[in-house]
């Protein structure tokens, strides 16, 4: 199980769907420091995770976004460096990267947007803070 989480986070961030009109709003571009974080109670039982928080960067620049994760040992979310780079667009209350115009990138909620923080939300457990750098 240890060695399949780093795969399962991999793949939530390569998970998207789509709709609706999409944009590019203003505010966004530039660095921001990264905070994923999810719940221990999930993963209860499970050797060899000792936290449950990552830290990483989001770059926008126009329309692409360059995501950087910073995994260490024992974090639930990788044992290894994630360095990303996607298109992105704000549709409703989503922000939705994409790899490319085949191929869907991850669709988060944004639960809250201001001029330096964001906070957003992946799958049912999985919160990830944005702030200004």
């Amino acid at each position: 199980m240890k060695q399949i989480l780093p795969f399962l986070f991999f793949a939530a961030l390569m998970y998207a769907c789509s709709s609706g009109n999409s944009e590019q709003p203003a505010g966004w571009d530039g660095a921001w420091k990264a905070t994923w974080e999810t719940d221990p109670a999930s993963f209860e039982g499970i050797d060899g995770i000792t936290d449950f928080t990552m830290n990483g960067q989001f770059t926008f620049e126009d329309d692409r976004l360059n995501i950087k994760a910073y995994g260490f040992e024992g974090c639930v979310f990788s044992q290894d460096t994630l360095d990303h780079s996607l298109s992105w667009t704000v549709s409703n209350d989503s922000l939705i990267t994409r790899n490319d115009e085949e191929t869907p990138g991850m669709v988060f909620l944004i639960k809250e947007k201001l001029d330096s923080k964001v906070r957003l939300q992946l799958m049912e457990d999985i919160f990830l803070t944005l702030e200004k750098k």
